[in-house]
């Protein structure tokens, strides 16, 4: 099986072509262009050199992040365009699963990432017999929290450092006071290696009985685009009845009725309801979204933008107030009904990693089914 590894995570543009988990060729390229004009080009190339074309490719395989927003957009983009054009599968692997593929003895892997200020890209594998398992899946965290998660549950383990969000120093510190390891171990390796990428990618596949996959960015910190929206909008808090009463008379109009006043105001006096309000800089209600607490899953009833304000990462906003709101209570899920003609509320569902569960038929007004979706927290 041939594969073509793409990485467009950090300021190297990387390329490679393997047979199964052989290299046959890659190209690197830092010449300070943007990904968008380097990609194509040295995909181009590198086939040209492997004398092969597109139609030779047997798997595609794209690092989802982290790392440069802009530039894992372009690097998923490019493998979903040849895969539907070409109808080639695809699968996408994180950055920081490349960088354990950079330890090849047993045992615990903490692989890491540099994201500033102290934090770190984090995630946990073992490995064992020739297998990477995740054991704890990739996030943002404070690299003390690391640490601590470290000295509390793996002290007994071999445990391999890889990556650059830990300094040295606290590293020293770390095996100072877990002198009980049975082995420790700091590998120099901050490099993404693209081969290690289509190897990665290659056993994902196999395992995954050879069906490919719909690739999404893997966004662990907010893009800077979020950040700023969010600077802009006065603050996120609980709906009072001040706060309903001030969009009483624009429900129908600037929010598509999606919801009537008497419903919304029975859901604030529901004690096992949580409505949340978004407010611009002019203290102005641009956005609500309400969830459901039963047992131990949140229930979200709906995420409403004011009509002038949509498609600017306001609805993004919104549900994750909701689903951190929901690991606070220590919840087990969230789930969500959403209308299938609704794409854009899908996309956004689909980038918070909600797993399809079924459908409602005709649930709609007897029209159009319900996509029943859950996130498991």
């Amino acid at each position: 099986m041939k594969v073509l590894a793409i990485d467009t995570s950090s300021k190297l543009c990387s390329v490679a072509i393997l047979e199964d988990t052989n290299l046959i060729k890659k190209l690197e390229l830092d010449n300070g262009l943007t990904h968008s004009e380097t990609l194509m080009p040295l995909i181009q190339q590198l086939l040209k050199e492997c004398d092969l074309t597109l139609n030779n490719i047997d798997l595609l395989v794209s690092d989802i992040g982290p790392g440069s927003f802009t530039g894992i957009r372009i690097g998923i983009a490019s493998c979903k365009a040849f895969s539907d054009s070409l109808n080639i599968p695809c699968v996408g692997i994180s950055s920081l699963e490349v960088l354990a593929y950079n330890i090849k003895n047993d045992g615990i892997i903490c692989s890491t990432i540099d994201c500033k200020n102290d934090n770190c890209y984090f995630a946990l594998y073992e490995l064992k017999n020739g297998l990477y398992n995740v054991l704890q899946e990739p996030c943002a965290m404070p690299v003390d929290d690391v640490l601590n998660l470290l000295g509390t549950q793996y002290s007994s383990n071999s445990i391999s450092f890889v990556g650059d969000g830990i300094s040295n120093e606290k590293l020293c510190n770390f095996y100072t006071n877990n002198a009980d390891l049975n082995n420790f171990e700091k590998v120099p390796c901050s490099y993404l290696n693209i081969e290690n990428l289509g190897i990665a990618g290659y056993k994902k596949f196999a395992n995954q009985n050879k069906v490919g996959e719909d690739i999404l960015p893997l966004y662990l910190k907010k893009p800077q685009a979020q950040i700023q929206l969010e600077k802009k909008l006065n603050k996120i808090s609980k709906m009072s009845i001040e706060d309903l009463e001030s969009i009483k008379n624009v429900l129908d109009s600037d929010f598509d009725n999606f919801w009537s006043y008497d419903v919304l105001k029975d859901e604030l006096e529901c004690e096992n309801s949580y409505v949340v309000v978004a407010k611009n800089d002019e203290n102005q209600i641009i956005g609500f979204a309400c969830l459901k607490v039963i047992l131990d899953e949140a229930d979200i009833m709906n995420i409403v933008v004011r009509k002038p304000f949509r498609h600017n990462g306001i609805g993004s906003i919104l549900l994750d107030n909701l689903i951190s709101y929901s690991k606070n209570l220590n919840l087990k899920s969230v789930t969500l009904e959403v209308n299938e003609n609704n794409l854009s509320a899908i996309h956004l569902y689909d980038k918070f990693s909600f797993d399809n569960l079924g459908i409602r038929k005709k649930y709609y007004n007897g029209e159009s089914d319900a996509i029943i979706m859950s996130k498991q927290l």
